[in-house]
């Protein structure tokens, strides 16, 4: 089960739904419940981020209205039909934060030290972009590489949480392909600049289609993250490879800085980054996920 934002032919921002292969208008679902059990009251669900900052982005709500519309008449009418227009999961996260070199062969692989705790630095949010829009390579910043890693989804304020209790608030689990102006990374840190910059362009941060509840992923350290360009591959990794996992990640980071719902944690891309060029396809895979697809272009 597989939520996605997405919008209609008018332009009408909505919350989609996967189930067995088939994409459904989940908007239009919850209104129908609202009618059968409690006569409309209740929230809107237009906008994904919405269910999320409410708190009703859980599998037992989803399961919930499913099991209890069903049984009373057919949601097939309410089937979306090609081509969707995808939007990011969540389109406006206050914070878009990215940890690295949280795989050893990534961190061996730029000719960095392998680090003793988590490494962390933002995105701009402005850099969001959905599955299948294009990448757009800025002009004369020289090299410009795809990390493809797996992103969560902050469910509630998080604050100095322990490494316990991290899963009560983490909403769900996505992709994000950390889209990054190598040359210009390195030519900051050599001048000791942050790199905030080299991964803020627009464009630079593809993300989704789908958000899988947190609930629905059993392990997600027996995920496997695989990254092609033009159908060849280039990463591939267990998540089991990483060195700091999502709870001691949302810990470590809840220290420093509150973390809000909506908010979006990539955590580490394992090896093989490699330079994207112009008429490129870049296509994130993770297992029980999904696949964040984009075009590369000038």
């Amino acid at each position: 089960m597989k939520a996605f934002s997405f919008a209609t032919d008018k332009g009408k921002v909505q919350i989609g739904l996967e189930l067995d292969d088939t994409l459904y208008n989940f908007s239009e679902i919850w209104e129908t419940y609202k009618q059968v059990k409690s006569k409309g009251r209740g929230p809107r669900l237009d906008f994904l981020q919405i269910m999320v900052e409410a708190d009703f982005f859980h599998l037992e709500t989803f399961q919930e209205v499913l099991e209890t519309l069903q049984k009373i008449r057919p949601i097939s009418h309410l089937k979306l039909r090609d081509p969707i227009t995808y939007l990011p999961p969540v389109g406006r996260p206050q914070k878009v934060l990215c940890v690295g070199r949280n795989y050893q062969a990534h961190a061996e692989e730029l000719g960095n030290t392998v680090p003793d705790e988590p490494v962390f630095f933002s995105k701009a949010p402005s850099a969001l972009i959905a599955h299948q829009e294009k990448i757009n390579l800025p002009k004369e910043v020289g090299r410009v590489d795809f990390e493809g890693e797996l992103a969560i989804v902050i469910r509630k304020q998080a604050h100095n949480v322990s490494a316990k209790n991290a899963f009560e608030y983490i909403a769900g689990y996505s992709i994000l392909n950390d889209v990054t102006a190598r040359d210009l990374q390195r030519a900051d840190i050599e001048a000791g600049r942050p790199w905030f910059r080299s991964k803020s362009f627009d464009t630079f941060c593809p993300f989704g289609p789908f958000l899988v509840p947190g609930e629905a992923i059993k392990n997600y350290r027996n995920l496997e993250l695989e990254v092609k360009v033009n159908d060849e591959r280039k990463q591939h990794t267990s998540l089991s490879q990483m060195i700091f996992g999502i709870e001691e990640i949302v810990a470590y980071i809840s220290k420093h800085c509150t973390l809000q719902p909506g908010d979006v944690i990539a955590t580490g891309t394992p090896s093989g980054v490699d330079q994207l060029n112009s008429g490129d396809v870049v296509k994130c895979h993770l297992s029980e996920i999904g696949v964040l697809r984009n075009p590369v272009g000038q």
